[in-house]
């Protein structure tokens, strides 16, 4: 009985170590929906960002010579901040989704 306890603590401390690089390098937006985030961003942010260029390509704002995110949780506040001040109305769930949305295609946090 005792080795049989011992082994299983074995097991669940190797599960542990194993799954310890994938928890660093998780998303930090994996609660976000980036087709619904990309959805949303399309309808609320993107005319604004286009406004800001002359060639109405607002998406360069991400690009690495525009980009002022520096973490996943400025990027986070930044999106947040943006759509309480142009009143979008979007829930925290809204909020994750664009975060992750703009995460995977420009930022890449971990």
């Amino acid at each position: 009985m005792e080795s049989m306890l011992r082994s299983a603590v074995r097991r669940a401390l190797a599960a542990v170590v194993l799954a310890a690089p994938l928890a660093v390098c998780a998303n930090p937006f994996a609660k976000g929906d980036p087709s619904e985030g990309s959805k949303l961003h399309a309808k609320s942010c993107a005319s604004c960002h286009d406004s800001m260029y002359n060639d109405r390509n607002g998406l360069q704002l991400y690009s690495a010579d525009h980009r002022k995110m520096t973490s996943a949780s400025f990027l986070r506040q930044r999106v947040e901040a943006c759509a309480s001040r142009f009143n979008v109305g979007w829930f925290d769930e809204e909020v994750d989704h664009v975060s992750r949305w703009l995460n995977d295609e420009f930022y890449r946090f971990r």
